[in-house]
């Protein structure tokens, strides 16, 4: 393999030296990696890890993850985003409970929420089976190192990646490097030396096969692609108070945007809720970023005063009045920063007072 080979060598040398020590690391089993590809699909590692451990101390094992009520299991994702992985991961753990944990790609693949990446990961992560992955990360190593451009379109660009990083780890295990092993390293070269901008070229293995660094164009790969297309959406909400300090909030819905959290209802009306102006306090308007949608939430705050015979939707299922500072329940980011932001305007909501 001459100089290839050695660039394999001196990779796996870089990641035994310069490893991040991450919690999934450590105890490499199906379940623990299984949970941590999960979060890190579109997450960054160093948000991932304090969710993680937080995650594995609630559901220790996948017995505990499918047992456990969904409500639980989205509460404990809070703040991750991306929702519908949770979903995915609570379903998929009823799933692995019942048919056992796969073993080949096949198998993963059929798991909700797992793609190719994914399956690839965990395969080799935790079986050290000799299976490619392609994460952004990844994309970015092979891409420099063999100078791959996108000037065929999208298709035949990641059909050649994908043929990369298999002759990475199938030619690595050749080497009697384990699939784990140069997996990872991939991906760790890519979130540290091999970064965006500014790589440190010159402490990288793989400096001296590198196509893009030869050209003197490092910073042009990954070859970027067309802009995204952001779509704007404006949503209108009701903050309902009591003389308690709580907030009314309502849980989404299957088939709602942001299914599964609790949310502020879109009108007084559909809180069975008349409220009258002296009621109104104000409203708070926020900005927030969901794939391709820049969200303006705007959210008019009312203060309901303690009325025992008045109309308000009745708690249960669908419907709970929460502490505003500690909602208790699954809530998104766009309710925090709402709330947030609220309480920061109307210092009287704050602190609760008696009536």
């Amino acid at each position: 393999m001459g100089k290839f080979g050695e660039g394999l060598d001196r990779l796996e040398s870089w990641f035994e030296r310069q490893k991040r020590v991450l919690p999934w690391r450590d105890e490499p089993s199906l379940y623990r990696v299984w949970v941590s590809e999960i979060m890190l699909q579109q997450t960054q590692v160093v948000t991932v890890v304090p969710y993680f451990e937080r995650f594995l101390a609630r559901f220790p094992t996948v017995e505990a993850l499918a047992r456990a009520p969904l409500d639980d299991v989205v509460v404990a994702w809070a703040g991750l985003g991306y929702y519908s992985r949770a979903r995915n991961l609570h379903r998929a753990a009823i799933q692995i409970v019942e048919q056992g944990f796969p073993q080949d790609r096949d198998g993963w693949l059929a798991v909700p929420g797992v793609g190719n990446y994914t399956a690839g990961a965990i395969l080799s992560i935790a079986l050290n089976q000799v299976e490619a992955i392609l994460d952004g990360n990844v994309e970015r190593v092979l891409s420099r190192v063999r100078a791959v451009r996108r000037d065929r379109g999208d298709a035949p660009y990641k059909e050649r990646l994908w043929r990369l990083a298999r002759v990475f780890v199938e030619r690595a295990a050749a080497r009697s490097i384990a699939p784990r092993v140069l997996n990872q390293a991939l991906m760790e070269l890519g979130a540290t030396f091999c970064s965006p901008k500014k790589p440190q070229c010159g402490l990288c293995p793989l400096g001296d096969l590198c196509r893009a660094r030869a050209l003197d164009e490092v910073e042009a790969f990954p070859p970027r692609k067309k802009p995204k297309q952001w779509v704007a959406v404006r949503e209108e909400c009701d903050a309902l108070f009591d003389a308690a300090g709580r907030v009314l909030v309502r849980l989404r819905a299957p088939g709602e945007w942001r299914a599964g959290l609790w949310d502020l209802p879109e009108s007084p009306a559909q809180a069975g809720v008349t409220p009258t102006p002296r009621e109104a306090l104000g409203q708070v308007e926020s900005r927030h970023v969901v794939t391709r949608h820049k969200i303006t939430r705007l959210t008019r705050v009312w203060r309901v005063p303690a009325d025992p015979g008045r109309a308000l939707a009745d708690p249960g299922t669908s419907w709970r009045w929460v502490d505003a500072r500690e909602p208790g329940v699954a809530v998104g980011s766009a309710l925090k920063k709402t709330l947030q932001l609220i309480l920061e305007r109307y210092a009287e909501l704050r602190v609760p007072t008696d009536h």
